[in-house]
């Protein structure tokens, strides 16, 4: 059975080439490790590996339930005792490389619009610390359905999505599921 490789998906840099703790340091955020995975498409897994930004305190926010498979858990940004301000990003290791030609964003589902991505950019990486430009940057539209975007194929093992508004103009960026979108398949479900 096909499960869905979730992304955070993410979150991504704006292509800087510095290492994500550099890019952390400079606008005074902490990075978050993280190192839970499990959703499976075409034999390779998802890792969220690093985020700027985790809620803990308040809910499990934590940037491994964007990769999980399941659309009922979310990655939030910490909304509990500061709301650090946009971008916010999320990189995610492919279990090995692989081709890839879009991702896919489910935003949180529920009544809650809070931290639903609108503009954003989306970065690929061989090594997980030199992303380059991005390779699409555009904005969701609105509304709680799955959105796929595509570009031409790229080869990679890390990917990264970042967030640089939210729908209201909030601080936060939140996910249910990230997912890639393999060269040689349809979108991942």
């Amino acid at each position: 059975m096909q499960k869905t490789l979730s992304v955070l998906s993410v979150v991504a840099s704006l292509g800087l080439g510095s290492t994500f703790a550099d890019e952390a340091a400079s606008t005074n955020k902490a990075p978050v490790s993280v190192t839970e995975s499990t959703t499976v498409t075409n034999k390779i897994t998802l890792k969220a590996v690093k985020a700027d930004s985790e809620e803990k305190t308040a809910e499990d926010g934590k940037a491994s339930n964007a990769v999980d498979g399941n659309p009922d858990t979310i990655w939030h940004t910490q909304w509990q005792d500061a709301s650090p301000a946009h971008p916010h990003e999320i990189i995610i290791e492919l279990s090995e490389p692989a081709t890839i030609k879009g991702f896919t964003y489910l935003p949180r589902q529920g009544d809650s619009e809070n931290g639903m991505i609108k503009d954003f950019e989306f970065f690929v990486s061989d090594d997980g610390k030199e992303f380059g430009e991005p390779v699409k940057k555009d904005a969701f539209a609105s509304g709680k359905d799955k959105k796929t975007i595509t570009f031409e194929p790229k080869k990679c093992q890390y990917v990264k999505l970042k967030a640089l508004s939210e729908i209201n103009g909030e601080a936060w960026t939140s996910a249910a599921e990230i997912g890639v979108v393999f060269a040689d398949q349809g979108s991942s479900k």
